[in-house]
């Protein structure tokens, strides 16, 4: 039996169950520049309540994904889907669930599940740079009244991080990886990465007491 890979060219069929019963609708997978304008049009509120406290929205989220949605689809006159249905049927697609992260030589394989089957990712450790440009192009974020922060996410720079990281992968049916599963796979490493480096400055820097003989 073939293992499933996961096909960014092929036809998707996505069963919807509604009170009116199951809804199948037709779609292809959104290129990169639809993921991005996705991304950017979702405007993430945190909201400060005290206390350390703080409390996240997401604005746009149901609008967003619907236009994105009616783009994709590839039976106009198939059923009809209101915006939250249109959410759950995006949020489907753009599955993508880090199952692990284990360091190999100078890299890091990243196993993820996404829609169809399972995925690796071999990347190679990040440098300083990568780190700091990830940050500062990553997220925008602004100051509202009242104890909130927009935060505006920008995946565009993760694609020319993500080829400059590259290995190899396995789980595709072509080298082309769509740009929502490189982001989560860059995040997954960089992830990796400040753990190992706080490890390493725990074991340097002891407790005290464990100092004390």
């Amino acid at each position: 039996m073939d293992t499933p890979v996961f096909d960014a060219s092929i036809s998707i069929a996505m069963n919807l169950r509604t009170q009116d019963g199951v809804k199948t609708i037709r779609v292809r997978f959104p290129s990169d520049e639809e993921w991005i304008e996705r991304q950017r049009r979702r405007k993430v509120i945190v909201k400060d309540l005290g206390r350390g406290a703080s409390e996240t929205s997401i604005v746009n989220r149901e609008d967003a994904d619907a236009s994105l949605l009616a783009k994709i689809r590839t039976e106009p006159d198939g059923p009809e889907v209101d915006p939250f249905e249109a959410a759950k049927l995006i949020e489907e697609l753009a599955t993508c669930d880090v199952d692990d992260v284990v360091p190999v030589g100078e890299g890091f394989r990243i196993t993820t599940r996404v829609l169809g089957a399972t995925t690796t990712h071999l990347l190679k450790i990040p440098t300083a740079k990568d780190q700091f440009e990830y940050r500062r192009g990553f997220a925008r974020v602004i100051a509202l009244p009242f104890g909130r922060q927009e935060l505006t996410v920008n995946i565009a720079p993760v694609g020319a991080m993500y080829k400059r990281l590259i290995v190899a992968t396995e789980g595709y049916a072509s080298s082309n990886v769509p740009i929502i599963h490189q982001a989560v796979a860059v995040r997954a490493a960089m992830d990796a990465l400040d753990m190992a480096f706080q490890e390493d400055r725990d074991a340097n820097f002891p407790p005290a007491s464990q100092t004390i003989q």
